[in-house]
């Protein structure tokens, strides 16, 4: 068992030792460089995609809002030409169009809060990205100018770090995706059950309370 356990050892320090001759310390800051600027890019797309998302659900929040204004002026008009049917019919849909309203309003903070999470992360991406365009230049000559293969290892090493720490941020990005996308459509398909059970009740309710505010007002 020893035996097997020191030569797996040596195998691994040989593989480690030819990996570190390998790797280029320039290529390397190069190559963090296009991959941090592959995700600033992917965290900018999503970001745009989100404010689409935000523009598209004001137009709908503002346009059920005209409906409700014009079903309350028609549930007035039918109420004062005594024509009951009609009353009832904009009453139902001023109350469909509030649950609507309601639900569009509370879709649009959901998504305006993951909007404001990928801003943040869009501002981070961009600054780690010039600070590292920034000491690009400085590491590329610190590493030209080493001359011992200890200082090669330990450059080398810092970049695998932070190669590390990107591709940590990468899959942080994604798990966000995916569970902005899973709340996104547990939450909507709640709301809908909620919006489809209508009440007749709640419409005579209101009814009744238009006509006897029409009766007060007629007094």
């Amino acid at each position: 068992m020893g035996i097997f356990k020191r030569v797996k050892t040596i195998a691994l320090a040989d593989m480690n030792d030819v990996l570190d001759k390998r790797e280029d310390p320039i290529k390397m800051v190069k190559q963090y460089s296009r991959d941090l600027e592959v995700e600033l890019e992917k965290a900018q797309a999503a970001l745009a995609n989100q404010l689409y998302l935000e523009q598209k659900l004001e137009a709908q929040i503002k346009q059920v809002k005209q409906t409700i204004e014009d079903r309350k002026r028609q549930e007035q008009l039918a109420l004062e030409k005594n024509n009951d049917n009609m009353a009832k019919l904009a009453i139902q849909d001023r109350l469909d169009s509030e649950k609507q309203l309601a639900l569009l309003e509370d879709q649009f903070l959901f998504i305006q809060n993951q909007t404001n999470q990928i801003k943040a992360q869009v501002i981070t991406l961009k600054e780690t990205y010039a600070d590292l365009k920034n000491r690009q230049s400085l590491l590329i000559s610190r590493a030209n100018v080493a001359s011992t293969t200890n200082t090669i290892n330990s450059k080398a090493y810092s970049f695998q770090s932070k190669n590390i720490a990107n591709e940590f941020a990468r899959m942080e990005d994604k798990v966000l995706h995916l569970e902005a996308v899973a709340a996104t459509h547990d939450y909507l398909s709640e709301k809908t059950a909620l919006y489809e059970k209508s009440s007749s009740i709640e419409v005579e309710e209101e009814f009744l309370k238009a006509k006897e505010a029409l009766n007060k007002k007629s007094e």
